[in-house]
């Protein structure tokens, strides 16, 4: 296919007068195309189009682009530091390029269930149905591979304390026993009563989560990370707190107060608060709060993100090391969103496409090359 034909099709997707067959033809082309070749630049008013399309962000239904083609020809035709990736096609086979070596397949529902007396259960190969009896209240496994408290009688003595902690690569879903639910990302870990007890609903976080808290004016919900403390009453809202990385909370319902040793305050939503030892508080409006929690809808989006924030997340979700072999790399910016049920080659391959970056893939290390 020339230029000039790519150039029109792609500038009939963008106007949504792209018949099914023209559709079909850029899906032919992308997929058979050398990412390696360069496409001439030119046409800037098309390629002004396509960031207007991409800066848009329309909500509540996000745009997508599920167009790799459109992608390859928005960067080729001189976007550098931009990419725009598509979800995977029901249809979709992605080849592994030998370029890469080897390839690393998404990560999926993992994680293990510690118990009070120290007993572990491998959730991703149990069996659904009733796991055990903690502190007054059922632990069950459900179809939808979601682990579920049900306060079935008042507990007597203490509370005892269960850990759910996925690894690298796996993710999973809790309700606990107030039926608050929360969404737990790779290589973290939450901490909480079988049964809440007391003037608060306490539990403990490493790594990320997404909370969807029920409301219980009487009992606040508490979320405790390494320096950083999150109260609520009902709310929904993200929050990270990586090993060697800021700590992070993001507001997206309700209202939440967020204290560090150095201070505290109440978020609105679509406020973050970010917090890093040595540091104030910093709190923000955040006009992309709802991409925080984009993860646990299966998408990965980044706006104006360093590539070596990126290359964190990919890391904990295909279960790889990321070497650079220039550190000025790590400060590359990226604009754009994929599916996590990508596989890693097509990530990489999508952020190539930019031709501001290139990758080298050797047994579980990606290497990011000029």
């Amino acid at each position: 296919m020339d230029h000039q034909r790519i150039e029109e099709l792609a500038g009939k997707l963008l106007a949504g007068t792209a018949t099914e067959a023209e559709q079909q033809e850029l899906h032919a082309w992308y997929d058979g195309m050398d990412t390696s070749g360069e496409i001439p630049a030119g046409r800037e008013a098309l390629r002004s189009r396509m960031l207007a399309q991409v800066q848009r962000r329309t909500r509540p239904a996000r745009h997508i682009w599920r167009m790799a083609a459109a992608a390859a020809v928005f960067a080729a035709i001189g976007a550098s530091g931009w990419f725009l990736l598509r979800q995977p096609r029901a249809d979709s086979t992605p080849a592994i390029t030998s370029v890469y070596g080897a390839d690393a397949l998404p990560g999926g529902d993992k994680a293990t269930l510690t118990l009070a007396d120290g007993t572990v259960i491998e959730l991703d190969t149990a069996q659904n149905g009733a796991l055990a009896a903690q502190g007054g209240a059922q632990v069950a496994k459900s179809a939808g591979m979601q682990l579920v408290y049900v306060d079935a009688a008042a507990p007597e003595g203490p509370p005892v304390f269960n850990t759910i902690a996925t690894p690298k690569g796996g993710q999973y879903q809790v309700q606990l026993p107030d039926g608050s639910r929360v969404w737990l990302n790779a290589a973290s870990s939450l901490r909480f009563p079988a049964s809440f007890q007391g003037a608060d609903r306490r539990v403990e976080l490493r790594g990320e989560a997404y909370f969807d808290v029920k409301a219980d004016a009487a009992h606040p919900f508490v979320v405790a990370m390494k320096d950083m403390e999150v109260t609520v009453l009902g709310t929904q809202f993200n929050a990270s707190a990586y090993d060697r990385e800021e700590q992070k909370t993001v507001l997206l319902k309700g209202a939440v107060r967020v204290e560090v040793p150095q201070g505290a305050a109440v978020l609105r939503p679509g406020q973050s608060a970010q917090w890093q030892e040595g540091s104030r508080l910093q709190v923000q409006e955040d006009p992309y709060a709802e991409d925080a929690a984009a993860w646990k809808d299966g998408m990965f989006i980044f706006t104006n993100e360093p590539l070596a924030n990126i290359m964190t997340q990919l890391s904990r979700w295909y279960n790889i090391e990321a070497e650079y072999e220039h550190a000025s790399l790590k400060g590359k910016i990226f604009t754009g969103q994929i599916s996590r049920g990508e596989k890693l080659s097509e990530v990489l391959k999508m952020l190539e496409m930019t031709g501001t970056i290139h990758f080298r893939i050797e047994n579980r290390t990606v290497t990011a090359i000029p």
